[in-house]
């Protein structure tokens, strides 16, 4: 990548944050309360949402493509259950989620953009990995 190249990456990076942790926040409301119009509205039509079970083999992988898939597997993903928080914050540096059970993470949700409608949900299983999720090492 050219250094002017990443010098407008980055420059829209940062002008683009808040309204990313803005749009996390309206997805994990319209999914926590299953206001799947609001939810639709959020998603590009291609949208896919991965989960990772840490497993570390592509069997631990699932998938699922399109507005109705992804919208069911959030309202699920996100609903209000005993014992389970979902907080906004961010991961791997960009805007996201953590799920926890009594104060430990569950599971980490990273979320990717086309323009401010998300494009792809990456959810990833198996606290003992995300330990660092957010740490920079030199």
């Amino acid at each position: 990548m050219s250094a002017i190249a990443h010098c407008w990456w980055s420059t829209w990076e940062w002008l683009a944050r808040p309204v990313h942790y803005r749009a996390v926040r309206a997805l994990h409301v319209a999914a926590e309360t299953k206001d799947r119009d609001r939810l639709r509205s959020l998603l590009t039509p291609n949208v896919s949402v991965v989960v990772d079970s840490g497993r570390g083999d592509p069997s631990g992988v699932r998938v699922v493509h399109g507005i109705s898939d992804a919208a069911v597997m959030l309202e699920h993903g996100f609903a209000r259950k005993h014992g389970i928080q979902v907080t906004e914050q961010s991961v791997n540096n960009q805007a996201g989620l953590i799920i926890s059970r009594a104060g430990a993470p569950i599971a980490s949700v990273a979320v990717d953009f086309t323009g401010r409608l998300v494009s792809v949900v990456w959810v990833r299983l198996d606290p003992v990995e995300q330990r660092h999720w957010n740490s920079v090492y030199a």
